[in-house]
């Protein structure tokens, strides 16, 4: 249904994470707010996060967990090749342990605080995942009175003497057009990493590429924003998920769960290419950008396990623990019953031989034979001469039935395409704001990446999610109150 009234002090166009932690600090501040979401439902890619980044948090106070806010600064920076801005990610990292601390106090819940692989121990990891996070703050906003319109979405921003002055919204049941008025409009709309056409025009490697999106981040704020004259600015990076099961078949969040997936991706004992040669060291892994970036750069990906591994991973454990999944187990219980299920359907992404010449026929890998034979000499010596892969992570495959899962590169989201300052506003060509257009999370996250998503700070998407949407409305009721 269309909103109740024509006018309001605030519109956030977008119901995630960031749309949503904007909506409630708009309640605090007192402002006549209403939330557009173009979808049926709240929540948006949040509902799939599994941390927010902070530093100087109360929780990592209480874990004594100490970082220096000006060494993980230049590291990052360091990281992006300077493409990131410098202010603005010093105002994030800055602001972060506020807003993790914010977050709490509304109820939100947190299960743990640490790192994620080799990373900053930033990531404060949300108890029953982001969609619960989410949820409780979907419904701090409704108590506080905000408004919600679902299947509206916004179309063109209005302009009247350099301000903004309301939204042309749409009703996607129904196509009829309305004109809302407004002095402040920020942007909360997700990125662009269903939008198939950028992604195109982003990375060439497109093809393997799977997003476990909700579906609904296909560019629309930053289509708004260069309509209404703001900075065409760099897109930021894609972050992609690592390995993924490549399932042609079926969405890719569909195995997100999957042990299989975390066998042949986390664990990542032996990855080939199309020709059965190694290619990488598989604890890239550890940077689930850096893997995606790797496998992204071959014609075909596979992770060969043996059976060995199989029973290591379902009856002793894990060769090493699970940093870039949902899953994190002790052990792979259900493995065995996944590899069943999933040859018993003939699924395509998963093949067994009882030899490695016959693996290696099935697939067409031609160099596969070699490739183990020599990998197997390293892990005896306890020497990866090729890749330095480290000596206790080497683990052979020697012991049939042998088995191959394809892998793709999931994709979680799409950052940037428009510029903002360290208040959020949306810059135009000449670097001045577009006076009360603002922009967070997704929309504007390309200010803090180069051409790599920084994993090495987990939880960065998620934080600034909950800072962006947060920094935007204390500015709106600042200038009010002036």
């Amino acid at each position: 249904m269309f909103p109740k009234k024509t006018n309001y002090d605030l519109i956030i166009v977008g119901g995630g994470l960031s749309g949503l932690s904007a909506a409630i600090t708009a309640s605090e501040q007192g402002l006549d707010t209403l939330v557009l979401e173009k979808g049926r439902t709240l929540g948006g890619n949040g509902n799939y996060v599994e941390g927010a980044m902070g530093v100087d948090s109360d929780l990592q106070k209480q874990a004594n967990i100490n970082i220096s806010k000006t060494q993980l600064l230049q590291d990052e920076l360091a990281y992006s090749h300077y493409e990131a801005s410098a202010p603005h990610l010093k105002k994030l990292i800055d602001s972060s342990g506020q807003v993790i601390n914010w977050l709490a106090e509304l109820g939100v819940k947190f299960s743990k605080v640490g790192g994620q692989g080799k990373s900053w121990p930033t990531v404060h990891s949300f108890a029953g995942g982001g969609y619960a996070a989410v949820q409780l703050l979907a419904k701090k906003a409704q108590e506080a009175g905000i408004e919600f319109a679902t299947s509206i979405s916004a179309q063109e921003i209005k302009q009247q003497n350099g301000h903004i002055r309301g939204l042309s919204v749409m009703n996607e049941v129904t196509g009829q057009m309305r004109d809302l008025v407004c002095n402040n409009v920020i942007l909360a709309t997700g990125g662009y990493a269903d939008n198939a056409e950028l992604i195109k025009k982003r990375t060439p490697f497109y093809q393997k590429l799977m997003t476990v999106s909700n579906g609904k981040a296909t560019g629309d704020g930053m289509q708004l924003a260069w309509d209404a004259g703001a900075q065409h600015y760099q897109m930021g990076a894609i972050q992609y998920g690592g390995g993924a099961i490549y399932d042609k078949t079926q969405p890719a969040f569909v195995h997100m769960s999957s042990q299989l997936a975390a066998a042949a991706t986390q664990e990542a004992i032996l990855w080939v290419n199309e020709r059965g040669e190694r290619f990488v060291n598989e604890d890239v892994n550890d940077n689930m950008c850096h893997a995606g970036s790797a496998i992204l750069t071959q014609a075909r990906v596979f992770s060969i396990l043996d059976q060995t591994a199989v029973d290591h991973l379902t009856e002793v454990g894990l060769y090493k623990e699970v940093g870039n999944s949902p899953v994190s187990p002790e052990k792979l219980a259900t493995l065995r019953q996944e590899i069943k299920h999933d040859l018993d359907t003939h699924q395509k992404y998963l093949t067994q031989a009882d030899t490695v010449v016959g693996l290696a026929e099935k697939l067409n890998l031609s160099n596969l034979p070699s490739t183990i034979e020599h990998y197997n000499s390293d892990v005896e010596a306890g020497c990866d001469v090729d890749y330095g892969k480290d000596p206790q992570y080497l683990t052979a495959v020697k012991d049939g039935p042998f088995y191959a899962v394809e892998l793709g590169v999931g994709m979680a989201c799409a950052l940037g395409g428009i510029r903002v300052d360290n208040n959020s506003e949306v810059l135009n060509r000449y670097g001045y704001p577009i006076s009360g257009l603002y922009a967070v999370g997704n929309d504007a996250a390309g200010m803090l990446v180069g051409d790599t998503y920084a994993v090495t700070l987990p939880g960065s998407t998620a934080g600034y999610a909950a800072f962006s949407g947060r920094n935007a409305v204390l500015t709106i009721s600042r200038r009010a109150a002036n």
